[in-house]
């Protein structure tokens, strides 16, 4: 290794995801907290100060979800992380990548790991990065090198990649002035063995040339959409009904959220699926509205798997906008991207309600407040043909809510637009043929003549047919256990409290055990579509593959979320009273899934087709 040079101007990025404590961080580094706990932006920061006698840039680059794959990060993020590199010049001397102690690391999050460094930075820029482990507590008398065995493969595959290069800070380290130090130790070391970090031009041009179209593209549609409800407005010659909405979108899409904020009331249970249609109503800028939640589709299964009360709970949802529904709220959440996969899923799951549907819906951006400095018109450009899709479906009508706010002009704006809309249009009614109503529905780009901002986005490929190759047995008893998967990890966070960090004590009671618990609640999944490791004579087959894949994503989506809230949901004060199953329905069923798991050989043979074996 080559000698450390003491470097007088240090430039470095912080990376990681949302969830990593980059700000903690950061904030250690420099001594003050500087950087805000709530890293949900596209936007990245900038500080510069004097530590160790070094003057300091730091830059914190947007993060991704937790575990999520590359393709369902939005492209606006894509591009800000991409970008972060120039907020330094010349150019970072490496990266810091923040990796929470207090959390799980598996096979999945360092899959998600590489994915995003590599697609934001560049295959080199492993040789310019230092994992720093991030921790709020006292580690006592386990040492970091405990950690990362407790992790085992994924977090030693991560850490090779990165030459080996490590370091802790804790906030409530005493000495952190001379941890800090070490740190840069560390780096100047990392720089004198590996150069500084030289920028990827080509990544760098490609993601100015994203953002300039963006930019244009996002001036031209805020002013078609204001022209629009210009022309609406002029329709406003009467008293507005009673404002009857339905809600829908995917699981954890903020529908419940958006009804709690219009109603400045925790009236719907926010924070978990919804099973049943709730209606609700109340008083909203002095205009009664009535409001019903449904339950929510999965985001990445198509609509074939979708549970029986997802279609009756929608279809009551009607019944309960009586006499029907003049509104219909789809909620899309902004800190995801919205492919066309989601455009295909979204399609399909909006043709139970018919194609006439599409006139009484507006759009609503939930978790608006990940946007940043950066406009909703930003975002739907950045996202390309498949949400440019869905804006032209629904007549450009769309809103932003921030449900962590109580924001009094954001939701009266919205009902502006509802009343705009309801003038412009009658009451909407369920068709008894939802599929006959409209017999030339418009599937192909409403734009074609306009250029794609991303044509190579990496896109999950499309999974229409992937129903073809499995028998309607296998489907409904892919779908039961999907539902009972998702059941039993809420009962689990629940029992289990939260994972196990720095300060657990390897031999203390019950540690082991949760360990255990952990790596069966991942064998279980798997099982669960009877995605076994292959050997010479078994292999899975694609469509396996691609169930397994779409379950792994549905539990990141689910996971990330949770971690987004903190758990709040399930170790909140009335958590256990309003939320713990009884242990009769937990114990029924655990027994369905060890059934399932021990008969899913005979579930899946039309799709898992065994080998014959070799003859010598």
């Amino acid at each position: 290794m080559e000698k450390a040079t003491f470097v007088k101007e240090l430039n470095v990025v912080l990376v990681g995801s949302k969830s990593s404590q980059k700000y903690l961080v950061g904030n250690i580094i420099l001594g003050k907290e500087t950087f805000d706990s709530r890293d949900v932006t596209t936007n990245s920061e900038t500080v510069e100060r004097d530590v160790c006698g070094r003057r300091v840039t730091l830059v914190k680059a947007p993060g991704w979800l937790r575990g999520y794959r590359l393709c369902d990060t939005p492209e606006l993020f894509k591009t800000e992380a991409t970008l972060s590199v120039t907020l330094c010049p010349p150019g970072p001397h490496g990266f810091i990548l923040v990796i929470n102690a207090e959390l799980p690391f598996t096979n999945e999050h360092e899959k998600a790991t590489k994915e995003h460094l590599e697609h934001f930075f560049g295959d080199n820029v492993w040789g310019h990065t230092i994992v720093v482990f991030s921790h709020s507590g006292h580690r006592g008398h386990r040492t970091i090198e405990d950690y990362i065995r407790s992790k085992g493969a994924p977090l030693k595959s991560l850490l090779e990649a990165c030459g080996n290069r490590y370091h802790a800070l804790c906030d409530k380290d005493t000495d952190n002035d001379v941890n800090v130090k070490e740190l840069f130790e560390k780096i100047e070391a990392m720089v004198a063995e590996n150069s500084s970090y030289e920028t990827d031009s080509v990544l760098l041009k490609s993601a100015e040339s994203k953002r300039k179209d963006v930019g244009k593209q996002a001036k031209e549609l805020c002013p078609k959409s204001q022209q629009q409800r210009q022309q609406l407005r002029n329709l406003l010659t009467e008293p507005t009904p009673t404002l009857r909405i339905l809600m829908v979108g995917w699981v954890f899409s903020g529908k419940s959220a958006t009804g709690n904020t219009l109603l400045s009331a925790a009236v719907f249970h926010s924070g978990d699926r919804t099973v049943k249609a709730l209606k609700q109503s109340g008083k909203v800028a002095g205009r009664e509205v009535v409001i019903v939640d449904t339950p929510g589709w999965w985001k990445f299964f198509p609509a074939v798997f979708n549970p029986l009360f997802l279609k009756s709970g929608i279809q009551e949802g009607v019944s309960l906008c009586s006499p029907s529904p003049n509104v219909i709220l789809l909620a899309v959440p902004l800190d995801t991207a919205f492919t066309d996969e989601q455009r295909r899923i979204t399609e399909d799951n909006m043709r139970l309600l018919g194609q006439r549907a599409w006139r009484h819906v507006i759009v609503v951006f939930t978790f608006g407040d990940t946007l940043g400095d950066k406009t909703i018109e930003q975002y739907i450009e950045s996202e390309g043909k498949p949400l440019r899709w869905l804006m032209d479906k629904c007549g450009n009508r769309y809103h932003v809510l921030d449900n962590t706010i109580e924001d009094a002009d954001q939701v009266t704006e919205l009902l502006e637009k509802m009343k705009e809309m309801v003038a412009g249009n009658s009451s909407f009614y369920l068709s008894a043929y939802p599929e006959r109503d409209d017999p030339h529905p418009e599937r192909d780009d409403p734009h074609p003549e306009r250029d794609d901002p991303h044509p190579e986005r990496d896109d999950p490929q499309p999974e229409e047919d992937i129903s073809a190759n499995l028998t309607q047995d296998t489907i409904s008893k892919i779908t039961e256990q999907l539902i009972i998967e998702w059941d039993r990890r809420n009962w689990e966070k629940h029992s289990m409290g939260t994972p196990p960090d720095l300060d657990r004590d390897d031999n203390s009671e019950g540690g082991e055990e949760q360990m255990e618990r952990q790596h069966d609640d991942d064998d279980q999944s798997k099982a669960c579509f009877g995605c076994i490791v292959p050997s010479e004579d078994d292999a899975p087959s694609g469509t396996l593959n691609i169930l397994m894949g779409l379950l792994e994503r549905e539990w990141s989506r689910r996971e990330a979320a949770m971690e987004q809230a903190s758990w709040t949901h399930y170790h909140g004060p009335d958590s256990a009273a309003n939320f713990e199953p009884d242990s009769d329905l937990v114990c029924h069923s655990r027994v369905k899934v060890t059934l399932w798991l021990t008969t899913h050989d005979l579930v899946l043979a039309a799709v898992v087709p065994k080998k014959r074996k070799k003859s010598y």
